[in-house]
């Protein structure tokens, strides 16, 4: 995400006590805490373990480390990864198919490329 100048509020950058590098951390905090909708289960998924079973590729192994629906939909990666010990590939996965549930998508299984092997 590209945030432009003219996006960031002028107080900020007339500020003495924050520099352009401390600015960035800040406008990346802001964007973390921002409040995520949980939205209800519906159709066959209603719990994380059923969600994480339909998004494939592992996931559904690692439905004993979410604690309720809320916990799934609102984990940070940060979290992810310190607390649950989740790999960087799951958790962007994870991350990914709970925005698209927000909106509206089902999760259902991509299966992963093979590369073919080239002619000589």
């Amino acid at each position: 995400m590209i945030l432009f100048k003219s996006r960031i509020p002028q107080q900020l950058l007339s500020s003495c006590l924050v520099n352009k590098a401390n600015l960035s951390k800040i406008i990346i905090r802001n964007i973390q805490n921002k409040q995520k909708s949980v939205p209800g289960p519906r159709g066959q998924i209603t719990d994380p373990k059923s969600f994480l079973e339909k998004c494939g590729r592992g996931c559904g192994e690692l439905a004993d480390k979410f604690r309720d629906w809320e916990h799934l939909f609102t984990a940070s990666s940060h979290e992810m990864k310190s607390e649950m010990g989740i790999s960087t590939r799951q958790r962007r996965w994870i991350l990914n198919w709970t925005e698209y549930y927000r909106n509206g998508v089902d999760p259902y299984n991509i299966p992963i490329r093979t590369k073919k092997k080239k002619k000589k």
